[in-house]
């Protein structure tokens, strides 16, 4: 009797395990690339700055854009803090999200072009590619 009770409770939990995995498919979110570059931002005399652009590994944060437009002075390393935050692999973003509008942040430094604002709908993926660049100069 306890073998088959052992059997049974081992075959539950197997299946759960089978069951519960991670399928790695999102419904509501983001897929995307992202690409990051670094240099001088001085104005060139003439002509644009020619910018190179890698796939990016970092952190990005996905903050409420309500929040971020009120953040205080001195809140916004709170705020991305308490925001979703996503590590990314040689650019390759994919990302479950709650419905919302976000501003996207990357961890080391704060960019905030209308380029980096996205709003999510219930049950769509959106596919969206970034760059982020980080000016080293003014």
């Amino acid at each position: 009797m306890k073998t088959r009770t052992i059997n049974f409770i081992f075959f539950v939990l197997c299946f759960l395990g089978i069951v519960g995995c991670n399928n790695d498919k999102i419904f509501t979110g983001i897929t995307g690339t992202i690409k990051y570059g670094h240099g001088d931002c001085m104005p060139i005399v003439g002509g644009n700055p020619v910018r190179t652009f890698t796939n990016y590994n970092g952190k990005i944060f996905f903050i409420v854009k309500d929040d971020f437009d009120h953040f205080g002075r001195g809140e916004y390393e709170k705020l991305k803090h308490n925001s979703i935050s996503v590590n990314i692999d040689n650019g390759k973003l994919s990302a479950e999200l709650p419905v919302g509008t976000y501003v996207i942040e990357p961890e080391d430094f704060y960019v905030y072009p209308e380029e980096n604002i996205i709003t999510i709908q219930s049950g769509q993926i959106i596919q969206k590619d970034f760059k982020f660049f980080e000016c080293t100069s003014y």
